[in-house]
């Protein structure tokens, strides 16, 4: 099993989420540039898109990941959440300094509008809840020890059928060969006679007969 480690996860996703929502910042005015031109090329328009696409797919899979993956789901929500209602909530003056540390240094271009809107609240609300719940899951079992004979797989779920080991090239579960013991058979007597054994002097029987 995987040993869970939200807390390295937590400070990965809030760390991935800043830099792609930095990212998004700078390529997100590049992308609308063709419609404000009413350009059909994509000529422009492709290396940004290839590059949100690049960091989505990466922040994708470290939510996935066993260890980490609770973690970075809710620095994920916690940051975008936390970001999306300052922007709605706190003075204008203060909301444009929050929005300038989602810019590239130098850059001309200014935060992406999604920081303004109040989109990423929709996003990051959802990933907050589906974050915390799987932390909690994953700290429960954690905590349960594990019965004699159960397996653990790596995805933390406890299997409910016993270990069974394969001997003498059987199938699970096959109860390995064991060689009869021979029972103390009597020793024949001498002098007994068999009773299907017609005696001397009497003639012999067969079956249904009466003697």
């Amino acid at each position: 099993m995987t040993k869970p480690l939200p807390a390295l996860g937590l400070v990965i996703g809030v760390i991935a989420t800043y830099v792609a929502v930095g990212t998004s910042s700078y390529a997100t005015p590049r992308l609308m540039r063709r419609l404000q031109l009413f350009r059909n090329d994509l000529g422009d328009s492709l290396p940004w898109l290839a590059l949100l696409v690049a960091i989505a797919v990466v922040l994708g899979l470290l939510m996935i990941a066993p260890a980490i993956g609770a973690g970075v789901t809710t620095g994920a929500g916690l940051l975008l959440t936390v970001t999306g209602l300052a922007a709605m909530l706190l003075p204008l003056r203060q909301t444009i300094d929050l929005m300038k540390l989602f810019e590239f240094p130098g850059s001309r271009v200014g935060s992406s509008l999604l920081l303004y809107d109040g989109s990423i609240v929709l996003l990051g609300i959802p990933l907050l809840l589906v974050g915390i719940r799987r932390w909690s899951q994953e700290s429960k079992l954690a905590k349960l020890p594990t019965p004699p004979g159960l397996s653990q797989n790596s995805s933390g779920y406890q299997s409910t059928y016993p270990q069974q080991t394969q001997q003498y090239g059987g199938y699970p579960g096959q109860q390995p060969y064991q060689p009869q013991q021979p029972h103390n058979q009597p020793h024949a007597q001498p002098h007994s006679q068999p009773q299907d054994q017609p005696q001397p002097g009497r003639p012999p029987q067969y079956p249904g007969q009466q003697q």
